[in-house]
């Protein structure tokens, strides 16, 4: 069977966008919604680890603030050792209204949490080095306990973010099996699962732990 990349599709969308129906562009939205892909990320400085990390797309449709309208996570959510607590975690992301990568903003806030747990504190909010993402920086703590374990036991980890302060948010259950996503010649998306990003990064996250400067202070 032959497939067509996933992310040559979205770009022809969004390029092909004025020649849609609105019908056609929901309906696509329907059959891709859903996690894209899942890559993990195992950084290090001069031959020692320095972080772990699990890179992220998704797509959904936005019914919270957008009536239905399709939109698109791409991010990451990295364990990293800080300065003040020893260890901290990262979670960077971007949104996009549509099927394409155009009309990319920052959210307002983003968090992580577990799928049956409560969001970590509010984490600081800056500006990430890649136009229309925001960095969110914050201390170990429960949740974020909470969230590693729904890592580990169920290979999920919800992403929520919104577009305004106070406003209603908008939340992706990431399925961390999901490596890649194909579209087969029937039009129907063909997700490819194995457990090898998680495996990857929970090895990674136990020898980041064992380094020095991860102590948690």
């Amino acid at each position: 069977m032959r497939h067509i990349a996933l992310s040559a599709l979205l770009g022809l969308t969004s390029l092909g966008a004025t020649a849609q129906s609105a019908a056609d562009i929901s309906q696509l939205a329907q059959r891709l919604e859903g996690t894209i892909y899942v890559i993990p990320h195992r950084e290090s400085a001069d031959g020692s680890l320095t972080a772990c990390g699990l890179e992220f797309g998704a797509l959904k449709r936005d019914f919270s603030t957008m009536k239905g309208a399709p939109v698109k996570l791409v991010g990451s959510f990295y364990l990293r050792p800080h300065s003040v607590t020893g260890l901290a975690y990262m979670l960077k992301v971007g949104i996009f209204d549509g099927l394409g990568y155009t009309n990319g903003f920052a959210p307002a806030n983003a968090f992580i949490r577990g799928p049956n747990s409560r969001a970590p504190k509010k984490a600081m909010r800056q500006e990430a080095e890649n136009k229309g993402f925001a960095l969110f920086v914050g201390a170990l703590d429960d949740e974020v306990i909470a969230a590693y374990a729904g890592i580990a036991e169920k290979k999920q980890l919800v992403v929520g973010f919104n577009r305004k302060p106070g406003q209603q948010d908008v939340i992706f259950n990431l399925d961390l099996t999901v490596i890649d996503t194909e579209m087969g010649s029937d039009g129907q998306p063909i997700r490819k699962r194995t457990n090898a990003a998680v495996d990857e990064f929970l090895a990674c996250s136990d020898d980041l732990m064992k380094t020095p400067s991860a102590k948690i202070k």
